[in-house]
């Protein structure tokens, strides 16, 4: 298998992709979820964010 300059520039975007999606779910659940289990006021913000 030759590592191409092609295959490569996929490799990177893909990891980037890939963080990017695992940082976004972090976020996320440690905003509303996390705060949510704890038993905040969350749920209204949650509701009014996704109607945005």
């Amino acid at each position: 298998m030759e590592l191409t300059l092609e295959s490569l520039i996929k490799i990177i975007i893909g990891v980037f992709v890939f963080a990017v999606v695992i940082i976004g779910l972090y976020f996320f659940f440690n905003n509303y979820i996390i705060d949510f289990i704890r038993g905040g006021e969350v749920v209204g913000d949650l509701i009014l964010g996704l109607i945005k």
